[in-house]
């Protein structure tokens, strides 16, 4: 039996060791900095989660959706990976059972001490295995994802002074829909979003405010577990020369055009298009600024054109509420003021906001339930770009890009 066989069968066996997902690559090795495209086939789950690991962290990761026991992703391999073999690892949230698979993976631009292959030159390529891998594949069953992603943060609450039932936190979509989430406090320390109709890549906010105005820090938790294996084998690389400067050089030539795009991340995002329904709700007041004369701040448009929104103080902060058929009441729920999707608590820095910026001013009546925030009505201001065009975010507040499962 050749060594080609006795990997495969080697491999094979390593791969079925878990029965409950199956993984299928594009390749049987990769370059760093190739992106790597996988296929999965699972059984009763909406998401699963494929990560890259060596025995010290982990290196690349991919959330991944799922269509009728079906899904595909791709990880993008980072540049500076070095050579040795891998593990890929792959699950879902409600399923402890871990499927895996080696994972070879090839530097020849950078040399590093972490390296564990051996360079053996023949007549085409081909990796085989020299030694055994111990896993660490044990998971904990955690919430379920039979509606949507779910999303961690992890809340900075200075001590635990402020208790779970004391703090709300918040996640929006930046763009020209609204897309807002309120979550629940695992802890007293711990977010979590219940997120759902929101794919690919999407720039959102997260934000947390307690019961007496204090804005917390708040950072997103890595959706990845993290299985690191104890032992990984040491990897025999059969080369070919030219085949391997043909690969690396087609890598380069991609590479730097990937990364300029990443540079420039914000561009790459499309916002969402302009939708004034809320749940499929219209507004009973909408205004389009292209219609009116243009003031140079917010207040001013408030102040001149629109109804139905009464400011005032509650606890020494300017609030705005949505008032229809109904006097102002001081006591009545809160209205949910948005911009581009994001919430807005500081009242009077939207109100200074250019109003030239704004495109779209929308009025919602009625109750609004988001996680376990109740609102009476909703103001959402919807900018030209849906971009937050040089409107800052609120002090601790985290604005990040998140790709969201397809």
């Amino acid at each position: 039996m050749n060594k080609r066989i006795k990997t495969s069968i080697a491999v094979l066996a390593f791969t079925m060791s878990s029965f409950a997902t199956n993984i299928e690559t594009d390749r049987s090795w990769y370059l760093a900095g190739e992106t790597m495209k996988v296929n999965i086939t699972t059984d009763n789950a909406l998401i699963a989660y494929a990560e890259l690991c060596d025995t010290h962290n982990l290196s690349a990761g991919s959330v991944i959706g799922i269509y009728e026991g079906k899904g595909a992703g791709n990880i993008e391999l980072p540049s500076d990976l070095h050579s040795g073999y891998y593990v890929l690892s792959v699950y879902t949230r409600d399923n402890a059972n871990v499927a895996n698979q080696l994972i070879a993976i090839i530097n020849p631009l950078r040399k590093s001490s972490d390296d564990d292959i051996e360079w053996v030159q023949g007549d085409s390529c081909w990796v085989s295995v020299d030694g055994n891998a111990d896993l660490v594949s044990k998971k904990g069953v955690d919430a379920r994802e039979t509606e949507g992603h779910i999303i961690k943060a992890h809340i900075k609450n200075s001590g635990n002074i402020f208790k779970a039932n004391q703090i709300r936190p918040s996640l929006s979509i930046i763009g020209k829909q609204i897309h807002y989430f309120e979550g629940k406090m695992a802890n007293d320390s711990t977010a979590e979003f219940y997120t759902y109709g929101v794919y690919g890549k999407q720039p959102l906010v997260l934000s947390a405010v307690t019961s007496t105005d204090v804005h917390l820090s708040i950072e997103i938790i890595s959706p990845f577990e993290a299985l690191i294996p104890r032992k990984l084998p040491h990897l025999v690389f059969h080369y070919n020369r030219s085949e391997v400067e043909a690969r690396s050089i087609e890598m380069q030539r991609h590479h730097p055009v990937k990364e300029e795009k990443d540079d420039e991340n914000q561009s790459e995002i499309v916002p969402l298009d302009y939708d004034d329904t809320v749940f499929g709700v219209k507004p009973v007041q909408t205004y389009n600024l292209d219609e009116y004369r243009q003031f140079s701040t917010v207040r001013e448009v408030l102040l001149e054109y629109v109804i139905y929104v009464s400011k005032r103080k509650v606890n020494g902060a300017t609030r705005l509420f949505v008032s229809i058929n109904q006097a102002p009441n001081v006591n009545s729920l809160p209205t949910l003021v948005l911009i581009d999707g994001m919430p807005v608590g500081n009242i009077e820095q939207l109100l200074n906001y250019d109003a030239r910026r704004v495109h779209h001013i929308n009025i919602y009546s009625g109750q609004y339930t988001f996680g376990n925030g109740v609102y009476n009505g909703i103001l959402s201001f919807v900018t030209r770009s849906g971009r937050l065009t040089n409107y800052p975010t609120e002090p601790n507040m985290q604005y990040l890009v998140y790709e969201f499962p397809e």
